[in-house]
């Protein structure tokens, strides 16, 4: 990120069909035709330098799960569900071994030290 930005689409299938596009089956890939991938958001990452150690120490206390959303947005299926333990587990650990309490951000400020 130090030499230039990035940008990302984020996009989605939805499901038009329950009996062509299982939720629950992981196995069965979703034909394009009955749900073409749409554009939901763009992520756009600017260009920064945020590789100082109190950046670090910040990272180090954070953790990822893709269920920190609005219960319409949550993920569905049973595989989704399995992860959703794995993600809390993994936290809980991570933040153990880092020796960082397991808290949430109230804001962006609270994540990145802004550089400059």
């Amino acid at each position: 990120m130090r030499e230039r930005p990035y940008a990302f689409d984020i996009q989605v299938q939805l499901c038009t069909d329950l009996r062509r596009m299982p939720v629950e089956d992981t196995t069965v890939e979703w034909p394009e035709g009955l749900s073409p991938s749409v554009t939901v958001a763009r992520l756009r990452l600017p260009q920064q330098d945020i590789s100082g150690p109190e950046n670090l120490a910040k990272m180090d206390s954070l953790s990822f799960t893709p269920w920190r959303v609005t219960a319409e947005h949550a993920p569905l299926g049973n595989i989704m569900r399995a992860r959703k333990e794995v993600y809390r587990h993994s936290s809980i650990a991570g933040h153990k071994l880092n020796l960082q309490p397991r808290t949430e951000p109230r804001s962006a400020d609270e994540v990145l030290v802004p550089a400059g």
